[in-house]
């Protein structure tokens, strides 16, 4: 009998090779999918990291010149329930039922080159990033590549669900455009009432003084205090609880980000935070219950003994590497456990295999029980108890693919509705109840919420939803069908479980941020890219826990946590082993790697080359007036020339003697310039939603296009409680019984 695991009946075929891609192929199969990837005779895996990327799938080299292997490929297709494509593969022929997700850089809307460098100057990822010299810097981990795969898995994943409740197959593309508008759905929202965004003010060490980075007696830590509960109990261990009286420090920490307050709390903090050891600080800040981390290398974060222990990090024997030590699945499940890892196998390794058994490859057929649904989780019910970003942008894309989400609140709401257009961007498409959870009357409101429901999303630390009388086990009492994933920062088992945890402290202890500072200080970077990729990993294993479910008629519990994250959502560089080189670390203000791989400066602006081609360095020198090779530092007399060349020219100018010359180039775009671009417009990155307080909006659009299920972005984000008496209305709830409930304050008023 099969292994029972949460995809497994999913066949994959993937042809490709970039690394957005391959990520998604890598993420299906970690839950159980059965991948078979193509590759042509000779390919060499340029994806970095492949020993990572490609774990658990079949390779099969097929010459599609050949009569044979045209026929295998043809019989691949046929029989699979999805193909996995990007730009380097030729469209797939139209086959009854299948779902052919096409993966991308620009969405068709642009012809220059599929590079990660340019996809993040033209949505002002490198010009958002916070410097000390207040200038774009390059990325060296390549978050938009990563964000594309994991939302090409999730479309995937939600395509072949709807097919099996009776959608037709059909196309799926996913583009890094709206991928990189993705990490920043809570950082692109504007409107007329702006009062600048989550950018303004920040630096590399962080927005937030009380949310930063601090140099130790031996190292650099990050102190998490992004609430005044957090701000009191930090300022009692650092003996400063006079700083409490400043008039400058009333109100949230989340207010604190302005320069002068900024600056005055630094001065007092730093000389304190650098009297001890990293690992003395861990110890003291954690005995107080304070979010904290330490900032490390890649390697370190490998070699983590707690990481080790929980699975996040496990040992593989690569056949080309020899031991490996590789992140674990992107998530646990209760009832269909994800397979354990399985190395990479080498180019080529199952091609007999996969010739032999593709002859015989059946798509199983579904019965539906009902009319075709007009998006992939049309008629799936949400229950919303998560805050912040992780938690809340997870149900927001269960809402994008067509799920009804109610998010339950308490009395004062989801932290994070005073940053208002940035909880517009993590809360887009649902609805909103104020519940008190804390009261029987509460949880008996909730517990009937449940029983109809398909899915509860939290993400509270470990413990907290058993002490409510919310714990799994009630819930799947009076709900054996339902899919309960919690978001935790930590985990939910283990030592570290209890603790608390903000997305920054898991980019330091993981390595992020020491791989973009190089060998100068670490960088806090400004997407949350934690956050926005636990909540995405958590909606894709969503996704995959419904699809069990259509088969086992059970529903589960599901686990996402920020630290497990942390090692997936940068795979291809989260690798151990005697042979394996480094990948790529930035440094200070960084502005890529070589001369012909770089952010320059124009009279009015900045803009990315990136010539990945000798032809392309050749034609930049004689741009510069000087000779040029692709392997030219960064910073040696050939970028000197260019940049003296570039800076002496407008944007435009420079982007068009580029384009002329042949030389890749795209413009550094700014957060103004983001919503007015045409190149984004025509890609459908822009949504121009109302919001019942905050009037017109322009914010990220739909992140995935499904041909015949599309996403559904039917409403703003919800004023706080103004669905609740609708919801208990749905509930079969009398009038008189829901008046009693907003009476007594087990219920909010409307907003």
């Amino acid at each position: 009998m099969a292994e029972e695991t949460p995809l497994a009946d999913l066949r994959v075929v993937e042809r490709g090779s970039g690394l957005a891609a391959s990520y998604a192929g890598f993420l299906l199969a970690a839950l159980g999918a059965e991948v078979v990837k193509v590759e042509p005779p000779g390919a060499a895996r340029t994806v970095p990291g492949a020993a990572v990327m490609e774990r658990g799938k079949r390779s099969a080299t097929l010459d599609l010149a050949r009569a044979a292997d045209a026929a295998c490929w043809e019989a691949l297709v046929a029989g699979a329930d999805a193909v996995l494509s990007d730009e380097s593969m030729p469209r797939v022929p139209a086959v009854e039922g299948l779902v052919c997700c096409r993966v991308s850089a620009w969405g068709g809307a642009s012809d220059l080159p599929s590079d990660e460098a340019l996809v993040a100057a033209a949505t002002g990822v490198h010009a958002m990033q916070w410097s000390w010299s207040r200038r774009p810097v390059w990325l060296v981990t390549p978050v938009v590549a990563y964000m594309t795969g994991m939302l090409a898995a999730l479309g995937v994943a939600a395509a072949v669900f709807a097919r099996r409740r009776g959608a037709p197959g059909q196309e799926v593309r996913v583009s890094g455009l709206r991928a990189a508008f993705a990490l920043n759905s809570g950082t692109y929202v504007t409107g007329p009432e702006t009062r600048g965004s989550l950018s303004q003010f920040g630096d590399p060490r962080g927005q937030m003084p009380t949310y930063s980075l601090f140099r130790t007696a031996d190292g650099w830590l990050f102190v998490g205090a992004l609430t005044p509960t957090f701000l009191v109990k930090l300022m009692t261990v650092l003996e400063r609880v006079d700083l409490l009286a400043d008039p400058r420090l009333q109100g949230s920490p989340l207010a604190f980000g302005v320069p002068e307050i900024k600056d005055f709390v630094r001065r007092e903090l730093d000389p304190i935070l650098a009297t001890r050891t990293t690992a003395e600080w861990l110890g003291v800040l954690g005995e107080a219950d304070i979010p904290c981390g330490p900032v490390r290398t890649r390697e370190q974060a490998l070699a983590d003994p707690a990481a080790r222990a929980l699975a996040l990090v496990v040992p593989l024997e690569d056949p080309g590497l020899g031991p490996t030590w590789q992140p674990g699945a992107p998530a646990l499940f209760s009832d269909t456990p994800a397979p354990r890892p399985r190395p990479a196998g080498l180019p080529g390794a199952d091609t007999a295999v996969v010739r032999a058994a593709a002859p015989a490859w059946r798509r199983p057929s579904h019965a539906p029980g009902g009319p075709a649904p007009r998006a992939c989780l049309e008629g799936i019910r949400v229950l919303d108890l998560a805050s912040f970003i992780a938690g809340p942008f997870c149900p927001m894309l269960l809402a994008d693919l067509g799920a009804e989400v109610l998010k339950i609140e308490a009395a004062d709401g989801d932290p994070f509705r005073m940053a208002a257009f940035g909880f517009v961007g993590w809360n887009r498409g649902k609805r909103s109840m104020v519940l008190d959870l804390k009261r029987a009357e509460g949880r008996e409101v909730f517990l009937d919420l449940a029983r109809r429901a398909d899915v509860v999303v939290d993400n509270f630390r470990a413990g907290v939803m058993e002490r409510l009388g919310l714990g799994w086990e009630t819930l799947h009492d009076v709900n054996p069908r339902l899919v309960h994933t919690s978001i935790t920062g930590w985990g939910s088992s283990g030592p570290l479980a209890t603790r608390p945890g903000f997305d920054p402290i898991f980019q330091a202890c993981s390595g992020l941020m020491q791989a973009q500072g190089g060998a100068d200080d670490p960088v806090f970077h400004m997407i949350a890219y934690t956050d926005y990729s636990a909540g995405a990993l958590g909606a894709l294993a969503t996704v995959a826990a419904l699809g069990a479910r259509e088969r086992t008629g059970r529903g589960q519990r599901v686990d996402v946590s920020l630290f497990r994250t942390s090692y997936v959502m940068q795979a291809a560089e989260m690798i151990l082993a005697p042979a394996c080189p480094s990948p790529p670390a930035g440094g200070r203000d960084f502005l890529g790697p070589l001369a012909c791989r770089r952010l320059y400066a124009c009279a009015d602006g900045w803009v990315c080359v990136a010539a990945s081609a000798e032809a392309h360095a050749a034609a930049l020198g004689r741009l510069a007036g000087v000779p040029l090779a692709l392997d030219d530092p960064a910073e040696g007399a050939a970028a000197a020339a260019v940049t003296r060349a570039l800076g002496a020219l407008s944007r435009a100018e420079a982007l068009a003697r580029l384009a002329g010359a042949g030389v890749p180039a795209a413009p550094c775009l700014d957060f103004q310039e983001l919503f007015t671009a045409p190149l984004l417009r025509a890609a459908g990155c822009v949504a121009e939603p109302s919001h019942p307080a905050l009037g017109p909006l322009r914010m990220s659009g739909a992140f995935i296009d499904f041909e015949a299920t599309p996403a559904v972005l039917r409403r703003s984000a919800p004023l706080l409680g103004a669905d609740g008496p609708a919801a208990l209305g749905e509930l079969g709830y009398p009038a008189e019984r829901i008046a009693a409930l907003i009476d007594a304050g087990v219920v909010g008023r409307p907003a």
